[in-house]
């Protein structure tokens, strides 16, 4: 085992969802993880850089990546980092609102056309959902746009409410050493 524990960003949009993501960090804490969480302010901000530069780097410099898709965009920073972490083929996991699979089931005859191309297609901000973006967000995550068989990294566990995460939280994260040993190989191409 390194001398550091793994470090695990987890990005997600914040308002409105402050003391959920309270709880994920502390379970992650928990576990061990040097857990970076913009909310909580531990993503290193170097002198003179913007807000997005600190946290896309912080995607570049963490072991895991964790991306919550809440029914809230915000300012666009999170998509940029949960697009950063499939760029640089971050190991990665994503738990999403239920809203988020509803709603995209919901409005994809409407996103896309008949070739299935995304369209420009947007709804006005409601109290349940500001952004139809975060829907694009979720495409992404899950590698919408690749056959099912070439899709990686892409699993979004569904909950409604916080405590719903708690199981999946554990059988990913609870053993450390495990994951340890997966990028031990990953990094050593066994």
């Amino acid at each position: 085992m390194p001398d550091a524990p793994l470090k695990i960003m987890v990005s997600s949009t914040v308002y409105g969802s402050e003391s959920d993501l309270d709880q994920i960090h502390a379970i992650l804490k928990g576990y061990g993880y040097d857990v970076v969480m913009s909310k909580n302010g531990t993503v290193y901000v170097p002198i003179g850089v913007s807000n997005e530069e600190a946290c896309l780097q912080a995607v570049e410099d963490c072991d895991l990546f964790l991306g919550i898709i809440f029914p809230r965009y915000g300012s666009g920073i999170t998509h940029k980092e949960f697009s950063k972490a499939i760029e640089l083929d971050k190991p990665r996991w994503f738990i999403s609102h239920h809203y988020i699979e509803y709603t995209r089931q919901l409005m994809k005859q409407f996103m896309f056309d008949a070739a299935g191309n995304r369209n420009d297609f947007e709804i006005q901000r409601t109290s349940v959902m500001d952004s139809i973006k975060v829907i694009d967000m979720y495409n992404e995550a899950i590698q919408n746009h690749l056959d099912s068989d070439k899709r990686r990294s892409h699993w979004a566990h569904p909950f409604f409410k916080t405590p719903e995460t708690y199981d999946f939280l554990k059988t990913q994260f609870s053993d450390m050493g495990r994951r340890i040993d997966e990028l031990n190989k990953l990094n050593n191409n066994e």
